[in-house]
C-alpha cells in the first residue's frame, strides 16, 4: 500500500467517526424537537430540556474523543511504520546488510504527532456542544415566531429550518485563510495532514540515520499550483537554496553533479505538504536515481477533482438533513435528494477525468 493510499485510507476512518458523531446529535436533536410539536407549550417545555440534552450530547463527544485519542495513535504508528518501510526500501537500492532490516528510530521520533492530532480534535468538543445548543435553541425560537405568523405548520417550519442550520454542519471551523470545514471534514483534513507529516518524518530521519541527506518530490496527478514547481526536485534535507553539488555517486567512486531546488522545510514553507496534499518525498542516491518526467500540468483534472469533492459535500450534507428529519415526508425527500446529487456525480465522472470513490459520498453511522 502507498503512502497516498494509507493516507486516504486512515483519513477515511477518522472521517467515519466524526461524521457518526454528527448523524447521532442531529437524530437526537430531531428526535427531541419532534417530540409533541403539535401540541400546546411545546417551545416552553423544549427548553426545559436543554440542560439535560447537553449532558446527553457531552457524553456522545467525550465517547468519540476517547476512541479517537486511540485512532490517532493507531493512525500515526502505522504510518511512521510506513515511512521507515519506504526508506528502507529506497536504501536497498544501494545499500545491502541485516542492519537495514533492523528497527531504525524514524517511527519513534512521530509520536508527539499523535498528541497534537488528539488535542486538535479533543479542542472541537466545546465548539461542537455550542453549535448543537445554538441549533436547538434557534429551531424552537425562529419555529415560535413563524407558527405565530400563521405562515406555515410548526413542523414544516421546524424542518426548514433545522435544514438549513444543519447543511452548514453541525460544527464548522475556519483555518488561517479562511477557508470554512465541517466537523467531519476539518478531522480527516487533519488525520491525512498528520499521516502525511508522520511518514515523511520517519522516512527522513531513518534516511539521515544513513548518511542520505537528499530527497526528491513524488509525481502527483492533478497537482495544486502550490505542488507543481516542486515535482521531482531534489531536495536537501539539511540545507536551503538553490545549489550545484558535487557528490560521490551512491554506487561507484565518481563524482556527480546534483541540482538541489532547495530544502524540503523551505519547499513546505512555500506551500509543498499543504492540507490534504498528496506528495510524499524519496531518496535521491547520486549516480542510481533517475527522476522521472513531470506529466503535464492539468489544471482541468485538479478542477474537476476539486468539483467532485464539492459535489461529495452536497450528498452528504443531503444525508445529513435525512438523518434531521422529523417525520417521513421530510425524510423522503432528503432521500430524493441524495439521488439527486448522486446522478449529478455520475454525469460528471462520466465527462471528466475525476475518479468517482464512493466511500467520500457516505456518512458515518450513528452509535
Amino acid at each position: 500500500m502507498g503512502d497516498l493510499e494509507i493516507a486516504d485510507r486512515l483519513g477515511l476512518i477518522m472521517f467515519q467517526q466524526a461524521s457518526g458523531v454528527e448523524v447521532d446529535l442531529t437524530q437526537r436533536i430531531a428526535r427531541q424537537l419532534a417530540k409533541g410539536i403539535d401540541g400546546p407549550q411545546w417551545a416552553e417545555r423544549q427548553l426545559a430540556e436543554v440542560a439535560h440534552l447537553r449532558a446527553s450530547w457531552e457524553r456522545v463527544v467525550s465517547d468519540w474523543i476517547v476512541r479517537s485519542r486511540e485512532t490517532s495513535a493507531g493512525v500515526v504508528r502505522q504510518a511512521g511504520e510506513a515511512g521507515e518501510r519506504s526508506a528502507l526500501a529506497d536504501l536497498r537500492a544501494a545499500l545491502l546488510g541485516s542492519a537495514l532490516e533492523s528497527r531504525l528510530p524514524g517511527a519513534r521520533a512521530v509520536l508527539g504527532l499523535a498528541e497534537e492530532l488528539s488535542g486538535a480534535i479533543a479542542s472541537t468538543k466545546y465548539g461542537i456542544l455550542r453549535a448543537a445548543e445554538d441549533i436547538f435553541r434557534k429551531v424552537v425560537a425562529d419555529t415560535s415566531g413563524t407558527v405565530l405568523l400563521g405562515s406555515q405548520t410548526r413542523r414544516g417550519a421546524a424542518q426548514q429550518i433545522l435544514d438549513k442550520l444543519i447543511s452548514k454542519g453541525l460544527a464548522g471551523f475556519t483555518d488561517r485563510k479562511g477557508r470554512r470545514w465541517d466537523l467531519a471534514s476539518y478531522v480527516e483534513m487533519a488525520a491525512r495532514t498528520t499521516t502525511q507529516r508522520a511518514m515523511v518524518k520517519a522516512h527522513t530521519d531513518t534516511l539521515q540515520s544513513r548518511g542520505v541527506q537528499l530527497v526528491m518530490v513524488s509525481n502527483a496527478p492533478q497537482e495544486c499550483k502550490l505542488c507543481r514547481p516542486w515535482e521531482n526536485k531534489i531536495l536537501s534535507l539539511t540545507g536551503e537554496g538553490r545549489q550545484e553539488l558535487q557528490v560521490k555517486s551512491a554506487v561507484s567512486a565518481e563524482i556527480v553533479t546534483v541540482e538541489v531546488a532547495g530544502g524540503l522545510e523551505e519547499a513546505k514553507r512555500a506551500g509543498l505538504m499543504h492540507p490534504n496534499c498528496r506528495h510524499s518525498v524519496s531518496a535521491y542516491l547520486p549516480g542510481l536515481t533517475r527522476p522521472a518526467s513531470s506529466d503535464p500540468a492539468d489544471p482541468e483534472g485538479d478542477a474537476a477533482r476539486q468539483r467532485l469533492r464539492a459535489l461529495e459535500r452536497q450528498v452528504r450534507a443531503a444525508k445529513m438533513r435525512e438523518a434531521a428529519a422529523l417525520d417521513d415526508r421530510a425524510r423522503k425527500d432528503a432521500r430524493a435528494e441524495v439521488a439527486a446529487w448522486r446522478s449529478k456525480i455520475r454525469e460528471h465522472v462520466a465527462s471528466t477525468t475525476a475518479k468517482r470513490q464512493p466511500q467520500r459520498e457516505q456518512i458515518g453511522k450513528a452509535r
